[in-house]
């Protein structure tokens, strides 16, 4: 659980938020044109890693949204994993952020898929679940083995905002994390 000292938690809130990032383009890389697999957008002079948020509860990827753009990152989020996989076969993410349960199934599926695709083979997956864990590790069975065959990083909710920005920033390469 998240302490005033770490700043806002991932739970799920009534307010509402805009979700989409003003004034964003993308990144030129080499003197190339922008292209839609770019994982990197500027806003100003800065580089902002581009997330994947996902999460079924609209509040609740909301949220994360808030918390993620506010930390510095672009993120773009969705409530269906079939939006999400579509979206990233055509203009892959730095990172995803991701629910482990999504209505009457998991996040299993999606992050097979995104394992497979050589675009999104080795980005950082972080995996957020309210399912119980004993010493940190998962209980659920299917979410063990998910996060061990596919090198997925596990959060339990409520999860610190401030922690889980600066975990991105660490897997994306970022020392100043």
């Amino acid at each position: 659980m998240a302490s005033r000292q770490d700043g806002p938690s991932l739970t799920a809130s009534t307010r509402s938020t805009r979700v989409a990032s003003a004034g964003s383009r993308r990144v030129e890389r080499d003197g190339e044109s922008p292209c839609e697999g770019d994982t990197l957008v500027t806003q100003g002079n800065e580089l902002r890693p581009r997330i994947a948020a996902l999460d079924d509860d609209l509040a609740a990827v909301a949220s994360v949204t808030a918390i993620l753009t506010q930390s510095g990152f672009d993120v773009v989020p969705y409530t269906e994993a079939t939006q999400l996989e579509r979206a990233s076969r055509t203009a892959p993410f730095a990172a995803y952020v991701l629910d482990w349960y999504l209505g009457s199934t998991t996040a299993a599926g999606l992050i097979d898929a995104l394992r497979r695709s050589p675009a999104s083979a080795h980005s950082p997956i972080f995996l957020l679940s309210g399912n119980l864990a004993v010493g940190g590790v998962p209980t659920d069975e299917a979410l063990a083995r998910t996060i061990d065959r596919h090198r997925v990083q596990y959060r339990a909710k409520p999860y610190s905002g401030v922690k889980l920005a600066a975990d991105l920033r660490l897997a994306l390469g970022d020392r100043k994390a």
